[in-house]
């Protein structure tokens, strides 16, 4: 198992062409930004059209109903960064209720991949927050801003579309468009190497952020070949598709890692030490969170629908295994689990009239839920089990 890259982003050695590179320094003074080369008329075009249908697609805000923005970004054109931002982005959608308030954008997945996301221009993903900004209520509303791609020892966050763009994205650079754009309330994930480097910046009472690794340690898992980095596959994939809250369902994610990272370890101590010597022994990763207090309790109001459809939605799957007879250990008291899953439904059906969705929309969306558990639980047993033991002790008096 490779390693996130560890870039030496001064963005020295950024290839914008075959033996073209960046000089030694950062040419653009540590701001944020891109050396870049045009792409072709009708990739602009297309760029330009998939830009505007994103940002003309945002709902506009709700007076009274914690309403939450979603700005999912692959940074780097492999394969395993758009699926990432792509399949995070539907999770966090679902999460916190925001499928028409959600924009992708993607570095793309290579060279000759045809763009099915605006790209990944620093343009693009200011103008995705400062769309954002306009269209949310600041006071009542949240930003969610989740970036995903390789990371430098520095804290940067490589922006690389091979042969026509490089850049990067710091802690510092983000904060500061937010802040421009007016944003208050923000959820932050970063999934790379070194991002640590965000903590700081973003620990405050209005931001809770999560980061992939610690400011000195690679995270894991950056392979084109897979779905998911280490830390958005435990997150996403895994934590976040339950009913616990954000922080939970991070601490959850935290020992996934830690369980993949200590089977790395003993993948590494099995070899011949004639390799060992030429491979680094696998660190820890160590993800970093930091959560202000303002932050937490609008996250809290703004998830608690998106919590309830994940109870409803795993107990309807945990139901349909006991009525079946192959149910899930210690879950097999049909009666059991039928109140509790009415009492799901009910929770759920409630939550989204307040938030305008109409019941036959809720129940839809507790149905791919169970969906969504069925096919993730051949390969999950323990952690779809765990999602529904502990929805039942939340529902139990």
């Amino acid at each position: 198992m490779k390693r996130c890259l560890a870039l030496a982003l001064g963005l020295a050695g950024v290839v914008l062409a075959p033996g073209a590179a960046l000089g030694q320094r950062d040419p653009l003074g540590g701001q944020f930004g891109a050396i870049e080369i045009a792409m072709t008329p009708a990739e602009a075009a297309r760029d330009v059209d998939l830009m505007s249908e994103a940002l003309g697609r945002l709902a506009p805000q709700r007076p009274g109903i914690v309403d939450t923005y979603v700005l999912s970004a692959s940074f780097w054109n492999e394969p395993v960064f758009e699926n990432e931002a792509s399949q995070a982005g539907a999770v966090l959608a679902r999460r916190f209720d925001a499928s028409d308030r959600m924009i992708i954008l993607s570095a793309g997945r290579g060279a000759r991949a045809q763009r099915t996301y605006p790209s990944a221009t620093p343009n693009n993903f200011n103008a995705a927050i400062g769309r954002i900004a306009k269209v949310m209520d600041p006071k009542e509303d949240l930003a969610v801003i989740f970036v995903t791609s390789h990371g430098g020892q520095d804290g940067a966050v490589a922006l690389q579309e091979q042969g026509r763009m490089g850049g990067a994205l710091r802690a510092l650079h983000l904060r500061a468009a937010l802040q421009q754009a007016g944003i208050e309330t923000k959820l932050v994930i970063v999934s790379a190497c070194y991002s640590g480097h965000f903590i700081l910046p973003f620990s405050n009472p209005d931001t809770v952020v999560l980061t992939a690794a610690a400011a000195d340690k690679t995270s894991f898992g950056c392979e084109p070949s897979r779905e998911w980095t280490f830390f958005g596959d435990a997150l996403f994939n895994h934590a976040l598709r339950g009913g616990d809250g954000v922080l939970e369902a991070f601490s959850e994610a935290r020992e996934v890692i830690t369980k993949w990272e200590d089977a790395l370890v003993d993948g590494w101590t099995a070899k011949p030490q004639s390799v060992r010597e030429r491979e680094p022994q696998p660190l820890p990763s160590n993800p970093q969170s930091a959560a202000g207090d303002r932050a937490l309790s609008v996250i809290a109001a703004a998830e608690g629908y998106g919590k309830a459809i994940a109870c409803a939605g795993h107990l309807s799957f945990a139901l349909d295994r006991a009525r079946a007879g192959l149910p899930l250990r210690g879950l097999s008291d049909v009666d059991t689990l039928g109140r509790a899953f009415s009492d799901a439904h009910a929770r759920a059906a409630s939550l989204g009239t307040a938030r305008g969705r109409p019941q036959a929309e809720t129940g839809r969306a507790i149905m791919e839920v169970s969906a969504a558990a069925l096919r993730l639980f051949p390969a999950q047993q323990d952690y779809v089990s765990g999602h529904v033991a502990r929805c039942m002790q939340g529902i139990s008096p």
